[in-house]
């Protein structure tokens, strides 16, 4: 034994000692950015004693004093040193956590930077929220992958005040533009002609790091807030070389192995591509419209896939396979090189049978109206690539690149069969559809430091993306049965083939400097991001033109098979003039940002943020009768103040509360002075260039305690007031037509509670268990007033806002066995679904209380089994009016085994 690790044991000896005296200071020492330990760093007593130890490897230290006053420094090599004065020990053992802030520029923070940042554990995640300015939450791939979890849009509901409607977040109850998504800082546009948001489903979990929610606005973010900002950060590379393999099985109650709806597709449908057979045909006339009387319609005619209905098949079991590589190369001169390329792609199976009701009102009863049911059989497809590197200078510069590319498929054939009161007849109707949704996003992101002391830091990035929905021959067909008889429906979405094409291209840069100015921090900033969007949709009827009737009760595939193709069946083009348009939107900002202690526990953050946006939209078909609507222009401009405040209660609790004035904007189609045809809801929709920005005050108010680094607990609360909220407006009580009026004012108020903590606090046996819940009770009311038109309420909850959302985790992890179990459980309050118009009431979504159960056993030290079970309950999706059922399904039970190999 060495002379020095000789007197590292003594002192370690005569501290033990002491400390069984019981009296001293201990705690632990982390990275004030990243949340890592600090290891073999001194802590010293410099007035008082003179005592000093060094951190162990996990960051904890333990000084053993007797009572008394004592000046104590906290010191690590790179790092600025803290002494802290004036600790009062008395008998027993009092903790002190402190986190130091590397030196801007030293080497070995950037060497952690590039490669060991771990911010996707727990622990990590709660140092950077209690350090955060703003109230955030979040959630890592730590916590995700003890979930059963498949990609965002299943993981961020675990987030307090987070929900999931279809494949959109909801934050706070709010939806929609009063959501928004970013990555890695960039907004991104929605694959939805007519959306907000990107999907979640299209980021698998494989690709993700963490999930923040942003909850209260700062100048550095975009102004389009509300709600709040899911912030989802992408996997970077590991600090060693690391290659990982994970292959997954699983089932559903429903669709694995039972039978479905589907329907004779393409060769590649098993992989998520189409092979070209559902394109439009070439022989379909670019330059004109097709009429009946076209020279070439009955060639045209016959050029379509002749499938329109549907068979049953089994379902196959559900897969996924995800392989990555990822490593950390470090030089002398300061100079590393790291990356991680990651590629995963999954299948599944999706059976849904549902009773179908829609009403009339009489009075105040509901009179049934349509009364079906409906079989839906779906293949879903996700691809996903990603690739991230970065390369560091030297000290003070690095530069990092991240390309991502996600693929979606949905291959779906769907049945309704019951009784129409419209036409008076029992009546069956197909759907077949092939939808395709891409995103392919491009980001180079760099960070350089200046100045004597490097704390002048300039921050850049500059990013292009682009997004895609396909939607290939989508079918549809109705029969009608007369006398005894099923026959053709020649009507409306009966004999049609619809194709479509989106494509979103978005490129801009930002770049921040950041400067010390006495005690203060400031930040500077400018961006702008340019988006050009295209959607481009043509529609075809296959129209009886014969003169024998008897020829409509022939089944579709031989009414429409070559024989009869010309003298009694032709295809005719039913665009609409709006089935085209085209769409710029710019937005500039410029943003000053300042950190200021007012005083030893408190600290501001306050900035304004100006915002100038512009949009420009285009559209007509020249497949289309009609006139072509004028362009539609506007400009805006928005300053957005914020004011954040922190008051440290003590060195582990934190009172927050914020304010800012924040803006939501209407989309493209939402402006445009025309009637659109909304492909998804089979409905006409009405823009309105009339239509103004909601401006929006935002209250919040929290506190935080961390009592350790896995452990909190907060409450808090938040208020929202709309001006001029943009309310989607039932304007037809026929079809149930909509558009967009704003609104004249709305309200929301939260209260928000959440804890995660270790039974060890109540007994040791209870050690290995871990407990986290969290509740938002929510209440939201817009007041429609001038605006109501034929809506049934003039006043209600927001659409999609659940009054309650809860999530309650009980976690075992007993690391000796290598065993991990967490039960999971969900639950969110009845929402508005569709709201009713012409005195029908709204359509509410009931409550669903979701359980799920995970179990991880490591088998070897390179090799781990993961189980998993969703919706334990069975429970069903019921959908209501005035309590009567209108919709319900049951998603069914999913059990998945995944195997996981490591190679490091």
């Amino acid at each position: 034994m060495g002379r020095f690790q000789l007197i590292s044991v003594l002192v370690a000896v005569s501290s033990t000692a002491l400390a069984q005296e019981g009296s001293g200071l201990r705690g632990r020492l982390t990275d004030a950015k990243t949340g890592e330990p600090l290891l073999v760093c001194p802590v010293s007593v410099i007035a008082g004693g003179n005592i000093t130890v060094d951190t162990d490897l996990e960051g904890n230290y333990e000084l053993a004093l007797p009572p008394g006053k004592y000046d104590v420094r906290f010191w690590c090599d790179q790092y600025e040193g803290v002494d802290v004065k004036n600790v009062q020990v008395a008998q027993g053992f009092m903790t002190r956590d402190i986190a130091l802030k590397p030196v801007e520029g030293a080497f070995v923070e950037e060497v952690v930077v590039i490669g060991t940042v771990d911010t996707k554990s727990e622990s990590g995640l709660l140092l950077q929220r209690k350090m955060a300015n703003t109230v955030q939450d979040s959630i890592g791939s730590e916590q995700i992958s003890r979930s059963p979890d498949s990609n965002a849009g299943d993981a961020v509901k675990r987030v307090t005040s987070a929900t999931v409607v279809g494949r959109n977040v909801f934050l706070r109850g709010l939806g929609g533009r009063y959501a928004a998504t970013v990555v890695n800082g960039v907004s991104l546009p929605s694959t939805d002609p007519d959306g907000h948001q990107a999907p979640l489903d299209l980021f698998p979990n494989a690709l993700l790091s963490t999930l923040t929610v942003q909850k209260t606005y700062s100048a550095e973010m975009g102004g389009a807030f509300a709600g709040g900002v899911l912030g989802i950060e992408t996997n970077s590379y590991p600090a060693t070389f690391q290659t990982q393999v994970k292959l997954s099985l699983g089932a559903n109650s429903e669709s694995t192995f039972h039978s479905r709806r589907s329907y004779a597709g393409g060769s590649l449908d098993a992989l998520g591509f189409d092979d070209g057979s559902r394109g439009l045909p070439e022989s379909v006339p670019e330059d004109r419209p097709l009429t009946t009387r076209d020279p070439q319609a009955e060639q045209v005619s016959e050029s379509f896939s002749n499938v329109w209905s549907s068979r049953k098949s089994a379902g196959l079991p559900n897969g996924s396979l995800n392989v990555s590589v990822g490593n950390t190369h470090q030089w002398s001169g300061g100079r590393a090189f790291g990356y991680l390329a990651s590629a995963t792609f999954s299948r599944s199976a999706a059976a849904t049978n549902a009773d179908v009701q829609t009403f009339r009102i009489d009075d105040q009863d509901l009179i049934p109206k349509d009364i079906y049911s409906s079989e839906f059989g779906a293949t879903n497809t996700n691809l996903g690539v990603l690739l991230n590197a970065g390369y560091q200078l030297d000290a003070l510069n690095d530069v990092s690149m991240l390309a991502l590319f996600s693929r979606s498929t949905e291959d779906s054939a769907q049945v309704l069969q019951g009784f129409s009161d419209t036409d008076g007849a029992d009546f069956d109707a197909t759907r077949l559809k092939f939808s395709e949704r891409m995103l392919s996003f491009n980001q180079l992101r760099g960070t350089h430091r200046f100045g004597a002391d490097s704390s002048v830091v300039l921050r850049w990035q500059g990013n292009v993306s682009v997004t895609q929905a396909e939607e290939p021959d989508t079918r549809d067909l109705m029969y009608l049965e007369d006398e005894g008889v099923r026959r053709f429906r020649q009507a409306a979405n009966s004999g049609e083939r619809f194709f479509s094409h989106l494509q979103d291209t978005s490129g801009g840069a930002s770049a921040t400097v950041s400067l010390p100015v006495g005690p203060a921090e400031f930040k500077v900033g400018g961006s702008a991001q340019l988006s050009k969007r295209s959607f481009d949709a043509r529609r075809f009827a296959f129209m009886f033109v014969g003169e024998d009737p008897a020829l409509l009760a022939l089944p579709a595939e031989e009414l429409f098979g070559a024989e009869n193709i010309g003298p009694s069946v032709l295809a005719e083009e039913r665009t609409f003039v709006t089935d085209r348009y085209d769409g710029n939107q710019a937005l500039y900002a410029g943003f000053v940002n300042a950190e200021l202690p007012l005083m030893e526990r408190l600290r501001a953050t306050a900035g304004v943020r100006l915002e100038v946006f512009s949009q420009r939209l285009e559209s007509g078909s020249p497949f289309a009768q009609g006139q072509v609507p004028e362009a539609t222009r506007r400009t805006t401009v928005n300053p957005l103040p914020a004011l954040n405040l922190v008051y440290a209660v003590t060195d582990k609790a934190n009172l927050r509360a914020g304010y800012s004035f924040t803006v939501a904007r209407p989309q493209f189609r939402e402006i445009a002075p025309f009637l659109y045809y909304d492909a998804i809801r089979r409905r006409s929709v009405s823009g309105n260039p009339d239509l103004v920005s909601s401006r929006i005050h935002n209250a919040d108010l929290r506190w935080e305690w961390f009592p350790t680094e896995n452990e909190v607990f907060s409450v808090g609360g938040f208020y929202k007031r709309f001006l001029d909220p943009i309310e989607q407006v039932v304007v037809s009580s026929i079809q149930g037509d909509v558009g967009y009026r704003n609104a004249d004012r709305a309200d929301a108020l939260g209260l928000e509670l959440e804890g995660r903590a270790s039974l060890g606090r109540v007994s040791e046996a209870l050690r290995s268990l871990r407990v986290g819940a969290n509740l938002s009770l929510i209440s939201s009311r817009v007041k429609l007033g001038s605006q109501q038109q034929i809506s049934t309420s003039e006043s209600r909850p927001l659409q999609g806002q659940s009054p309650y959302v809860a999530n309650v985790n009980v976690g075992y992890l007993q690391e000796s066995w290598g065993t991990e179990v967490t039960l999971l459980y969900n639950v969110f309050g009845r929402r508005i679904s569709e709201v009713g118009f012409n005195r029908l009431p709204d359509t509410y979504e009931r409550s669903f209380h979701r359980v799920d159960l995970t179990l991880t056993q490591r088998l070897s030290e390179d090799l781990r089994l993961k189980l998993t079970g969703t919706n334990l309950l069975n429970q069903s999706a019921v959908f209501q009016q005035l309590g009567t059922d209108v919709f319900r399904y049951r998603p069914g039970l999913t059990a998945t085994a995944q195997v996981e190999w490591t190679l490091r």
